[in-house]
């Protein structure tokens, strides 16, 4: 277990690495303002993504070892194709965004749900190490290729970047996919079978990705439409940095996640889930208390002077952000068993109070009403998934026993030796 958490904690390390030499780059070279129009790109693609993924989406994980992939994989892109479709001529029709960069975030959104559905029935069977490395070409080639854009040519052409590195994710996943298909050629299961298991599951999984995003992200076009995008530069850099130590979380999460599909021990998940959000939860302080003791001056010169109010924004956003480390363990535990209504009545629960908050805070106060909106939202999904798990007879307990720490310690010896 540890050796395969601390193997996917390497992986979002690294990744998160490169996310944040991205933000130095943009943040250096476009300043607040280049840095909030990269931001909205990047989450108007994210948002259009996971409604591409409504029928399978990340749900493939746990169909992945009860249905034929022929038959899942058809779907998918079925769908995905079909959303794309209607969503470029509703963006067009409602004139969202500008013709060129309309085309670019529906294509680019298509590409990346392509790619998650293989990722996700690889990971269904346990195919962590490829699922891994498909993830972590993104921000791998994203990075180089602004990183070689701006050294040989002195500017950033972001949206090409995306291609570059969105297309070869892309093109490792089908090859890992090939590779990995089933050779039982059973298709028992009748189409009609498989879409409504997708869409059940796909249908309440998607709706909790697209409330949780939009409950995070919709104080970006709310403060962008009262402060401008120079706000939401520096908003987005402290977010971020904040939320960077969920790549903890999210470590242990993916282990548990196909752990769980996989499992038919109720009882047995519900003690791995306890002990990995313990450690998590102690993990993630360590983490928010480093990033917040850091001065002021350092995140100054490292993204440049229009961000000197980004340490004061992690100081509201950290007690939200710490918090839902809690949830993001055990909503993985929902997912694992196919009950993604918690998982999206309680992103429903944090979207309403995030809008609210924001609309109440964030004309009067900019980007400190954001952070303050975006704390009681993480403060109220994490409050209904902890009311959820208790009612499933878990026990609510916030760090590591002494015992706990010590096997721990001794696991990480072990793994050290050997390496």
């Amino acid at each position: 277990m540890w050796r395969s958490i601390f193997g996917n904690f390497g992986v979002r390390v690294l990744s998160a690495l490169l996310n944040f030499g991205l933000v130095i780059l943009f943040s250096q070279l476009t300043g607040a303002v280049g840095k909030g129009e990269q931001s909205l790109l990047l989450t108007s693609v994210a948002i259009i993504t996971i409604f591409d993924s409504l029928i399978g989406g990340a749900a493939l994980v746990y169909l992945s070892s009860r249905f034929s992939w022929l038959r899942l994989v058809g779907a998918s892109y079925l769908w995905i194709c079909l959303v794309s479709i209607i969503a470029a001529i509703g963006l067009y029709l409602f004139k969202i965004f500008p013709n060129g960069y309309l085309i670019n975030v529906i294509v680019l959104s298509a590409i990346s749900a392509l790619t998650s559905a293989h990722a996700s029935l690889l990971l269904g069977q346990q195919k962590i190490g490829a699922y891994n490395l498909i993830q972590i070409t993104v921000p791998l080639l994203t990075f180089l290729t602004c990183l070689f854009q701006w050294t040989t040519q002195n500017e950033l052409d972001y949206v090409l970047a995306l291609y570059i590195a969105f297309g070869f994710s892309f093109a490792l996943s089908v090859f890992y996919l090939w590779r990995s298909f089933p050779s039982t050629k059973d298709v028992q299961q009748s189409w009609r079978t498989v879409w409504r298991s997708m869409f059940a599951l796909g249908f309440f999984n998607q709706l909790a990705h697209v409330l949780q995003l939009l409950s995070f992200r919709a104080s970006y076009y709310i403060l962008e439409q009262y402060h401008g995008t120079y706000e939401v530069g520096v908003y987005s850099n402290a977010s971020s940095i904040t939320e960077s130590i969920w790549l903890i979380a999210t470590s242990i999460s993916l282990w548990q996640y196909a752990t769980i599909a996989n499992t038919q021990d109720q009882q047995y998940t519900i003690q791995i889930t306890e002990k990995l959000a313990r450690f998590g939860l102690l993990a993630s302080l360590v983490g928010v208390v480093f990033f917040l003791l850091l001065p002021a001056d350092f995140y100054r010169y490292v993204f440049g002077p229009d961000f000197g109010e980004i340490q004061q924004l992690m100081w509201v956003l950290a007690p939200g952000v710490w918090v839902f480390t809690y949830a993001l363990v055990v909503g993985h535990y929902f997912s694992g068993h196919g009950r993604y209504g918690v998982n999206a009545f309680a992103s429903g629960v944090g979207l309403v109070f995030s809008i609210l908050a924001s609309f109440a805070l964030i004309p009067s106060y900019g980007a400190f009403g954001g952070a303050i909106a975006a704390s009681i939202s993480y403060t109220a999904t994490s409050a209904v998934i902890v009311y959820c798990f208790l009612k499933d007879g878990a026990v609510f307990s916030i760090f590591p026993s002494k015992a706990e720490l010590e096997q721990l310690f001794t696991q990480i010896r072990v793994l050290w030796r050997k390496s």
